[in-house]
Parts: C-alpha cells; structure tokens; sequence
C-alpha cells in the first residue's frame, strides 16, 4: 500500500490548509493591476478615447467657449475627458475592501455640475472584465506559489 501523504501528493494536499481567500484577494490586486485599472482602463480608454462612464454613456461635449478658452486643445462637440491640468486624473486611486473594489478620486469640484456621477469612476463592463480577468490569473499565481507547483 501506498502512503500518499507521503508523497508530493500528500505535501500539495498539506499546503492547501495554507491556501487563504483574504490573502489571495490582496495579492490578486497588484499595485501594477489598480494602476492599469485607473491609467488604461477609466483615464486613457474611458474617458480619454471615448468620454464616457461605466455605463458607455457620453459624459457631455465640449462647447465653443471651451474650445476657444483652451486654445483648441479640447475641440467643441468633442466628448469631455476630464483632464484639464490633471489633479482630478492623479488623484484617482483604488481603495481595496473586504469583497469589492472602490475607483475613486477628488471629484469635489466637478460633484456640483450638471453632468457629474459616480459612474464616471467606475469600469465598463468591458473593461471591469478585462479586470477580472487579471484577478483570476492573478489568483491562480498565488495559488501555485502556496502549493509549490510551478
């Protein structure tokens, strides 16, 4: 009879024990992941590209005025990208809870107009999949590291 538990079965069968949820979800969201998140997915993708919200709605269009105020750098009925000097785009960060994941950002001077709403920090759908994506990959790399399979 074999002893299973002694072979390299049984020590990866051992090392599940070690396996943690809390610990794989904060190792699945790498520092380099939200970063992507915010600077390809919301800031370049969403509203860069498109000026849109989580929802693919177009956030609102630049007029005339602003495209005389800024030298025709944002063109009238061009979609807003809600980069101006760039505070709001390097004040966006991630807050990371217990089973959710948060896109945030100093909104207060914008949280006043017309058009603004949180969904303007959020993924598209396209993009939060994308996100998953990442997480999953990035689940499975903690998994073999804990059960040493390489």
């Amino acid at each position: 009879m074999i002893d299973v538990m002694n072979t390299r079965l049984g020590e990866t069968l051992r090392r599940t024990k070690l396996l943690n949820d809390s610990i794989a979800w904060l190792e699945a969201n790498t520092t380099e992941l939200k970063m992507k998140a915010i600077r390809e997915w919301i800031q370049k993708d969403q509203l860069t590209e498109k000026g849109v919200d989580s929802k693919n709605q177009i956030i609102g269009f630049y007029s005339l005025a602003t495209e005389f105020i800024t030298d025709g750098r944002k063109r009238e009925g061009d979609p807003y990208d809600l980069n101006d000097s760039g505070s709001f785009y390097r004040s966006m960060f991630v807050l990371l809870l217990r089973d959710a994941i948060v896109f945030d950002a100093d909104s207060e001077k914008m949280s006043d107009q017309h058009w603004w709403k949180n969904e303007i920090l959020n993924l598209t759908e396209e993009n939060l999949q994308k996100y998953t994506d990442e997480i999953r990959k990035n689940y499975v790399k903690y998994a073999r590291k804990i059960l040493g399979i390489d």
